[in-house]
């Protein structure tokens, strides 16, 4: 029977494709069965899709708020992003059924893009991953999952609110068990998000965001077969288009005047597990996928936004592949060996120079093997890499040479009883440049520097986990150093003062994360989490004092879910992040960001309409309290917004 749930496992599981078992989700990546219990040597988060429904989320980011030690954060860039403990979007890996949702020439996709419609659950890593996940995801991974089918169903959303603010997204899933389709698609557009009422600036006279509309709309398509025993196939394609505006830095010399004309994404991925030759002990899982985008920013002279200054377009392909071989050695051990290729492709071209075209293009590619041990009370997974960048296209710099580099990762857990358990990890991993980072002036706002060296991160963590009746509590200690680490400083260049991209000797990160949830009844659930962090760079003296960009010594939520009788259901959530620092441009120091405690609030009712459909009404409110508050220098958020909205499920 041991041996049956490790194949169940493993194959399902290897190659990052989630699928629906009856009784529980389980991950070997990350997570091990053990004598019907699972045991997680790393740190682990979970949003279900239970969850997910009454964010009532239009985008990737707006779930952020529900993933302890996650921070989000808006750049000048408008770009909507994840910082995870303190580490920065790209030394975090996001991916969207096993394939990578980055885009590799700056390693970071916005958030904000990416819908919901059709997302059924997401998992975090924290801290050091699998060797399998490749190079590049020092501090975790995010992996979205789509919806797979479990019966026949639908589902329509309809969104409302303040500044012409409308979201409407359907799903469907269909077939049987054996072969299966998702079709999923939204709409999306406002004209602007307010801002507090003690917000003043002469720049922004008005109580809606200069420069903050959005208009969008995503189809997406997902079919699969499962023609035999632990072997499964499936294809899926979607197109993500939109255009949107990005809202202008105040109180700095040179601030973005910005638009998106255009961004749009499509692409194609087929994945499967297949079992070789009959044999139940060994099986592949692989992921392939090509994706293209399209970008347009346009530049303008000022606020008023009448006249270009410059106009930048991007095209972005990339190739994609991860191959898995995974054995099932004995009723207690499982190898696997992996390769993982990013093959990828930028062109630029400006107004400015007559729309020549520059062309960029930078190869990834990882190999690794892994050895997973499990008894009635141990875990423990080790495991190694072969990490190797190249970049053989570099605009009108020069090549550099192909880098090499090694990653490690490790896990152990013992299973003191049912109800406690404890673990360490350890892990070494590389985090190479991207191309934009080494190449890129980003229209004149950065100094480049092609001679930018791969980060290398060091991480330990130790943890003990608690599972008592209705008492879930997660306690984790998490050290990291890195070597090499890239941050921006603030340099003049005749007579101008701008950013540019260098490495720091050595950059450390202390932390302290607890996460809990506690069902006091069967009406009333709450759960509450902190991460208490503490990063510096190293200085000339050889001391951690340095000073580091958006790294919040605190960062918390609470909340709970009250369920009064059985059509009625009642949300409060507060956010809170607190002491940080953030270089404003042009500025030659950092200063510190106001803390801010975030509460949402949300009343939602159930209404029967026919045998099967079921719609549901809410009404949300976002930072009730209308506060002020920037998460990154000079970048007002929005304040108090009101939803309405219903969900038809049928």
């Amino acid at each position: 029977m041991k041996n049956y749930i490790l194949l169940f496992v493993a194959i399902n599981y290897s190659g990052l494709f989630a699928q629906s078992d009856s009784l529980k989700n389980y991950n070997l990546e990350e997570i091990t069965v053990k004598s019907g219990m699972v045991l997680e040597p790393k740190s682990i988060t979970t949003v279900k899709r239970e969850n997910i429904d009454k964010a009532d989320a239009s985008s990737l980011i707006e779930l952020g708020k529900y993933i302890p030690s996650i921070k989000i954060q808006i750049n000048s860039r408008g770009e909507s992003l994840f910082y995870l403990r303190g580490s920065s979007e790209r030394q975090i890996s996001l991916f969207f059924d096993g394939v990578p949702l980055n885009i590799p020439w700056d390693n970071r996709i916005d958030l904000s893009l990416i819908p919901t419609d059709a997302v059924n659950e997401i998992t975090v890593t924290k801290g050091m991953p699998s060797v399998i996940y490749g190079a590049n995801t020092p501090a975790g991974v995010v992996n979205v999952n789509s919806k797979t089918f479990n019966k026949e169903e639908g589902k329509f959303s309809l969104q409302l609110g303040d500044y012409d603010f409308r979201n409407l997204t359907g799903s469907w899933t269909g077939g049987s068990k054996k072969l299966w389709y998702l079709l999923s698609g939204s709409f999306k557009e406002r004209s602007g998000y307010s801002l507090p009422d003690d917000y003043s600036n002469s720049n922004n006279p008005s109580d809606k965001r200069k420069n903050s509309y959005f208009s969008g709309y995503s189809i997406f398509g997902k079919a699969g077969l499962n023609y035999s025993e632990f072997s499964e196939i499936s294809f899926s394609t979607g197109l993500i288009k939109s255009r949107k505006g990005v809202a202008p830095e105040t109180d700095v010399t040179s601030p973005r005047f910005w638009k998106y004309p255009d961004w749009s994404k499509y692409f194609v991925t087929a994945s499967g597990s297949h079992n070789l030759s009959g044999i139940k002990s060994s099986f592949l899982t692989y992921a392939l996928s090509y994706s293209v985008i399209n970008t347009q920013i346009n530049q303008y002279n000022d606020i008023s936004y009448s006249t270009v200054d410059d106009i930048e377009k991007g095209t972005d392909n990339t190739f994609y592949g991860r191959l898995i071989y995974t054995n099932l050695i004995s009723s207690s051990s499982i190898i696997k060996i992996s390769t993982s290729a990013t093959f990828t492709g930028h062109e630029e071209k400006f107004l400015s120079d007559n729309y020549k075209s520059v062309h960029y293009s930078q190869n990834l590619i990882s190999s690794g093997i892994e050895y997973e041990y499990i008894d009635d009370r141990l875990t423990a997974i080790l495991g190694t890499s072969l990490d190797v960048s190249s970049t053989p296209k570099t605009g009108d710099k020069p090549s550099n040479e192909p880098v090499y580099d090694y990653s490690i990762n490790s896990a152990l857990m013992y299973s003191v009883n049912k109800i406690l358990s404890a673990n360490i990890t350890f892990g070494r991993k590389t985090r190479f440049p991207t191309l934009r980072e080494s190449f890129s002036g980003a229209l004149g706002r950065f100094i480049t520097n092609p001679d930018l060296s791969a980060e290398t991160v060091y991480s330990f963590e130790a943890g003990l986990d608690l599972r008592w009746k209705s008492l879930a509590f997660d306690t984790k200690f998490f050290f990291t150093q890195t070597r090499n680490g890239i941050v921006r400083v603030t340099v003049e260049q005749d007579g101008i003062r701008k950013f540019k991209r260098v490495n720091k000797d050595k950059i450390r990160s202390i932390g302290l994360e607890l996460i809990s949830s506690y069902n006091i009844s069967e009406k009333l659930r709450t759960n509450f989490n902190i991460t208490l962090m503490n990063s510096f760079a190293m200085n000339p003296e050889g001391e951690y004092r340095d000073t580091l960009e958006y790294k919040p010594e605190i960062v918390s939520s609470f909340g709970f879910d009250y369920a009064p009788f059985k059509k009625l259901n009642l949300m409060f959530e507060v956010n809170y992040v607190g002491r940080e620092f953030g270089l404003k441009e042009g500025a030659p120091f950092f200063e510190p960001l106001p803390a801010y405690l975030i509460a949402n609030i949300r009343a939602a009712y159930d209404i029967k309409i026919s045998r099967g459909i079921i719609s549901q009404v809410y009404i949300r409110v976002n930072n009730i309290f209308d506060k002020l508050y920037y998460t990154q220098w000079s970048l007002p958020e929005a304040g108090r917004e009101f939803f309405f909205g219903t969900n038809v499920l049928f």
